[in-house]
């Protein structure tokens, strides 16, 4: 008797193991993607000029919708505007907005600037972090509220300016960029791993709300990706360059309301679930305490 549980206890195991390495594979390199104008004719992009909100923008672009970029400098704006509207023959809109403010009516404006538009996606992407790891008593104020206001604030109300055009016309797609620094222990990055862990829960939340009414939701929690927030050039296997990291992430929009958006970072997500709660730990505090000292010691030697 208890070896004909143990054996059905192993193969369940050994079963469910193979279904869950099958759906990885299937989910990143053979599923096909959804057609994203059925969303809509234009992608609303926050924090449009850089690293992955870029990359988004031209990969929208590349499946044929219309762009609108949001981001505080005009003159990168326009840069990238027409080499979009060059390169993929699609129309543009730019916006520069300075998203470190807490003034409610400013962000509302905003929306007013492009709600005539058949809004189908929005990308809230707009995001700081640390300048390097430190404590907390070591953060200055005006860093907190500014994590808070870019971080928090634009991604709340912005997704809730849009939605009631969505819920009417029933179909939308709203896509917040958190962090996987947000899903598990990030000391030295407390501020910024609380903001993400904010957008996270709130997305996966909201999709519940507005599922049923035609509005996709979606959270994704990349792991480092190469750009000037994470001050990385040089791509590597876990560190793909922004236009790879978003051609895989919008193609998982439709389908996955979480996602870290590729491959690698899935592999890291799934060995920070797996492994001890102790030892990720114990890691991330050393390699954000390795960050911070070598941080330290270069502006020392300046």
């Amino acid at each position: 008797m208890l070896d004909t549980i143990s054996w059905a206890v192993g193969f369940f195991i050994i079963t469910f193991s193979l279904f869950r390495v099958a759906r990885f594979f299937y989910n990143f390199f053979i599923r096909p993607s959804v057609n994203l104008k059925k969303y809509g004719q234009w992608a609303v992009v926050t924090g449009a000029t850089d690293g992955i909100g870029r990359a988004y923008c031209h990969e929208f672009a590349r499946k044929g919708l219309n762009i609108c970029l949001i981001s505080r400098s005009l003159d990168k704006l326009k840069k990238e505007a027409e080499e979009i509207e060059r390169d993929f023959k699609v129309q543009t809109k730019v916006i520069a907005f300075d998203f470190n403010t807490n003034d409610n009516e400013k962000l509302s404006n905003l929306y007013k600037s492009f709600a005539d538009l058949d809004i189908g996606v929005l990308v809230n992407n707009v995001g700081i972090s640390y300048e390097h790891p430190m404590y907390l008593e070591e953060l200055q104020v005006n860093s907190i509220e500014s994590m808070i206001n870019l971080n928090i604030r634009a991604v709340t109300l912005l997704t809730k300016f849009v939605l009631p055009s969505m819920v009417e016309k029933k179909k939308g797609a709203i896509i917040n960029l958190a962090s996987i620094s947000g899903v598990n222990t990030c000391p030295l990055l407390s501020v910024y791993a609380g903001t993400k862990a904010f957008v996270e829960k709130f997305s996966v939340s909201l999709h519940y709300e507005y599922a049923s009414k035609g509005v996709f939701i979606q959270s994704v929690t990349p792991a480092l990706v190469c750009s000037n927030m994470s001050k990385i050039r040089r791509s590597s296997f876990f560190t793909p360059l922004p236009k790879a990291f978003a051609r895989s992430a919008v193609a998982t929009i439709g389908h996955d309301r979480n996602t870290t958006g590729y491959w690698t970072h899935e592999m890291q997500a799934f060995a920070i679930r797996t492994l001890p709660v102790f030892i990720i730990d114990k890691v991330m505090f050393g390699l954000h305490f390795s960050q911070r000292k070598r941080a330290l010691n270069k502006k020392k030697s300046n």
